[in-house]
């Protein structure tokens, strides 16, 4: 059982390491105390550096007055002290075989330090109730797990909750498990994971090459890289400005990130091969008739008292009579022409002449 500030400092590490699922710490079990201006530091040699005045004395003060009641805030104070302290050891937080001396290089590369501040911050806070558990505290400050205080970074903490919030839904991931992975990172592994994590939640994998793929996934991160590296404008502005300009960057990068990945999926996706049709026209299994060609009739003979031509009125006289069953008149009229013999229709063929219907 924790009944000291001195057993609480050899014990919060481990603490850190088990609620985080991490590897490894790089801690190297020496505490200082912090320059003026500094609350907390997680130096690159693995000592710990924290403020007398703002952690180690309310921290003291836990098991000075241990399970005395307290006012909200002092309450507030000591949750506060805690959270720093979480939050330093979450940058010595990482995979088995990270070393600091890698982890510092890449804290110098654009966007790793947005990102590695924002994620140890919004984690220390997502998780000070379970340190305090682990712990022990709870016991020593009865309403500790009730009061609430404001994260630090208000640049980063906005972009970094959105940014994680939208690689969980993407992978299909239960919330707050893109956070916890990153957490479990040193800024070298921060953002190879996020990177990772957005390609495969596409088809990117299915489609890029294997040999285009390293440069894919390098353009998708130069590109978030850049747009963190924008968030720390924003630091030098009021909380609130800072927070709601930091949540507004970050929208717009996941809406460009999103059309970047669509983008990529379009160009990589095969053209499906263009259809040729060549359609052959049926072969008749029965030609069509041939109608025979009636002969051409011979022209009417000319009568030997010269030609008698019909004109339109004779011919309008003509087809009355015959409609009225009278003989035209013969005078003046030549004779007709001899009998036409009828064409004989051979079997089969259609009729040439269709009868006048009655």
């Amino acid at each position: 059982m924790i009944a000291s500030l001195e057993d609480l400092l050899e014990q919060h590490a481990w603490a850190a390491l088990r609620i985080s699922g991490a590897d490894q710490t790089a801690w190297n079990g020496e505490i200082v105390e912090a320059g003026e201006g500094i609350l907390g530091l997680a130096h690159w040699d693995g000592t710990l550096h924290l403020d007398r005045d703002c952690i180690l004395e309310p921290l003291r003060d836990l098991y000075d007055r241990a399970g005395e009641p307290r006012t909200e805030a002092e309450l507030l104070r000591c949750r506060e002290a805690l959270v720093t302290l979480l939050h330093e050891q979450s940058h010595f937080l990482g995979p088995a075989g990270a070393t600091q001396e890698a982890a510092r290089a890449a804290f110098k590369l654009p966007g790793s330090r947005a990102l590695e501040e924002g994620v140890a911050e919004a984690w220390a806070h997502d998780h000070l109730n379970d340190y305090i558990r682990e712990l022990g505290i709870d016991k020593v400050a009865p309403g500790i797990l009730h009061v609430r205080s404001e994260p630090s970074y208000a640049a980063f903490v906005p972009g970094v909750r959105l940014f994680a919030s939208d690689l969980d839904r993407l992978s299909g991931a239960p919330a707050g498990e893109t956070l916890a992975l990153l957490n479990r990172q040193t800024a070298e592994g921060q953002w190879h994971q996020a990177v990772t994590r957005i390609y495969h939640s596409t088809q990117l994998p299915h489609l890029v090459p294997s040999d285009q793929a390293p440069t894919v996934r390098l353009h998708l991160e130069q590109a978030l890289r850049s747009s963190f590296k924008g968030l720390e404008l924003y630091e030098p502005l009021p909380r609130g400005f800072a927070a709601s300009r930091s949540h507004a960057a970050t929208t717009r990068t996941l809406t460009f990130l999103h059309q970047e990945l669509a983008t990529a999926e379009r160009h990589y996706t095969p053209t499906p091969p263009r259809t040729r049709i060549h359609l052959t026209p049926p072969t008749s299994l029965n030609p069509p008739t041939t109608l025979p060609i009636p002969p051409k009739l011979p022209a009417p003979a000319e009568s030997s008292t010269g030609a008698h031509r019909l004109t339109p009125a004779d011919s309008h006289q003509a087809a009355a009579h015959a409609f009225a069953g009278v003989s035209p008149p013969t005078a003046g009229t030549p004779a007709p022409p001899a009998a036409i013999a009828k064409i004989p229709t051979p079997a089969g063929a259609a009729t040439a002449v269709r009868d006048l219907e009655r």
